[in-house]
Order: structure tokens, then sequence, then C-alpha cells
């Protein structure tokens, strides 16, 4: 029997979370995995529901008690279809993970990018309630993005607006992931990072102690912000330099937008906390042009490690209508 439950899933390139929320958007229970990165999608697609049928038995729920479904992704999405366009680190490419999740459980499934669900979560009941336009950045093992304009999601052709990890910041710079140079996801991410890092070893003789943490291209948050901590060189010198082209990028990005507010989360922002913050408002002030910095507030995501799923259920509960 429906008992007006949401079911938000957040698909990381690291884990899988599952937050179960009542009627108020309230989260009641929560279930993680690891994700497992395969070259078929629909094993994804598989692992996406184990996590969901997971925090529905950790309350003894069935599928029946879930009035809607949502689903953030790390990819644009087609409006239109609901199908992944473009994952570079998931390999997941015009691909209709939404079938295969309908088909798995039985009902509607809405899917949106994960930054435009972190965004729709902090703007609806986080850090930027009662601001009419913000930009969001979630850094992790990607960097998303989310940007809203008079109080609207702005999706735009193609459902590829807010992709803002995909900005150009270098001409001829890092290879992205997305096969790109010069992305900003290539210089601030946990996958950016651990690249950097990589290049401070060998090629400047720095110092670090987490190579032994780094599986497969990436690291969890925890020990890069343990080493950040630690003032490990490798690691303080590309962690610093990914925040410092993030501050500009925003200070760009002021300047197309001009939002009212700008929020930082992702699993990065929380891990290193007040560090990254202040190192990014001071390259924001530094590049920011034609407004004042007193004019744009510059928050934390409140909502945490939750939010994007949090920003699922919002997405399903309006029926995808943002």
């Amino acid at each position: 029997m429906d008992k007006g439950l949401s079911l938000g899933i957040d698909l990381g390139g690291t884990k899988i979370l599952a937050v179960l929320a009542n009627s108020d958007m309230k989260p009641l229970a929560e279930a993680k995995s690891s994700t497992r990165i395969v070259p078929d999608p629909a094993m994804i697609a598989e692992q996406i529901k184990e996590t969901g049928f997971e925090v529905l038995r950790g309350i003894n729920a069935s599928i029946d008690d879930v009035s809607v479904i949502g689903v953030a992704v790390p990819s644009s999405v087609d409006p239109r279809t609901g199908d992944c366009v473009h994952s570079p680190n998931l390999g997941l490419k015009n691909y209709s993970l939404k079938k295969h999740l309908e088909k798995f459980f039985g009902r509607d499934v809405y899917l949106a990018n994960d930054g435009n669900c972190g965004v729709l979560a902090e703007f609806h009941a986080g850090a930027a309630r009662g601001f009419n336009s913000v930009v969001a950045y979630f850094v992790g093992t990607g960097l998303g993005g989310g940007i809203i304009i008079d109080g609207k999601l702005l999706v735009g052709n193609g459902g590829i607006a807010g992709e803002l990890g995909h900005t150009i910041v270098k001409y001829g710079g890092r290879k992205c992931n997305c096969g790109n140079k010069g992305c900003l996801e290539a210089y601030c991410s946990k996958a950016g990072f651990v690249k950097a890092i990589q290049r401070n070893i060998d090629g400047k003789g720095l110092k670090c102690s987490v190579g032994k943490f780094i599986k497969n291209g990436n690291i969890k948050s925890r020990y890069l912000a343990l080493a950040y901590e630690n003032l490990d060189p490798a690691v303080c010198r590309a962690v610093n330099n990914g925040i410092k082209m993030l501050g500009a990028a925003a200070a760009s990005h002021v300047s197309t937008v001009a939002p009212e507010c700008i929020i930082l989360g992702g699993g990065v922002v929380e891990a290193i906390g007040d560090e990254f913050m202040e190192i990014f408002i001071e390259s924001f002030k530094e590049h920011l042009f034609g407004i004042k910095p007193s004019e744009i507030a510059v928050r934390r995501a409140s909502l945490g490690d939750s939010a994007v799923a949090i920003g699922a259920t919002i997405l399903a509960a309006k029926k995808g209508k943002i």
C-alpha cells in the first residue's frame, strides 16, 4: 500500500546513496553502496536497484509503499527522454538508464543531473532557501553544477545547462575525462586531484602520504582531507590550486548569471571544510567583476552528503517539472 514515501538515489562515481523521505521530504532512512564501474550499463542500473531496495528493507518497507522515485546521475539528462547523454566518469553515453530502472522498480522513475538535484535540494530545503537565483558546485569524483534562475532550475537545450565542471578554464590545459582539455573538473575534483598529485610526485618530487589509498584514479574524500590536514606537500599543492581555479571560474560565472547565492558542496567540500571555503572565497573575490562580494552570499551546502539524493526526491515529487 502506498504510504507516500519518496525514494531518492544518488549515483556517484564511487558510491550510490539511497534516501527514503516522507511526504514533507524529511529523510527517514538511507543506504549506501560502492559503485562498481562495469562495461555493461545495465549492471549499473542493477546496482541502483539493489541500493534502493536495501534502504526499503532498513525500515521494513516495500516498493509498494513508495509514491515516487527520483535518481540523480553524473550526466547531462535529455529532458524529453530522460536518457543519460554523457557521463564521462561512468562510461554512459546516450543510454536509457530510465527504461531499465522503470522495469526494475515497476513504476515511473525521474532522472536528472546530480548537480541539478543538489541545487534543487539546497534551494528548497537547505542553505540557498530564500534566494531567487543560485549557482552551486558539488566537488566529488567529478565536479557537478546547477543553476537556478528566478526560482526555476535552468535545464537548457538538451539538458546540458549547469554542466559547470566542463567550463574551459585553461585553453589546451589538462585532459578531462570528458575528452576535452582544460575543463574545470580536470583541476577541481577528486579525479583531477589524483592526476595532479601523481604529477607532483613524479615531476616535482614532492612527498605524498596517500599513494596507497589511490585506486583506479580515485581516492576517498576522507583520505584526501586527512593528507591535506597533515600538510602533505603533493596533496596541498594539487587541492589548493584546484580550489583557486574553482574560485576564479565561479567569478566568471557570476558575470554570466549574476546569482544572489553561491553554494559549495560535495564530499570534498564536506571533508576539507572551512579551509576549502576560505581559499575559494579569496580567489572568488580576487576575480569578481562588476559586483561587490558582499552582494553575493557564498555558503557551504547544509544538507551534507545526502543533498543530491534529497534533491532527487524533490525532482520525483514534482514529477520532473522543475
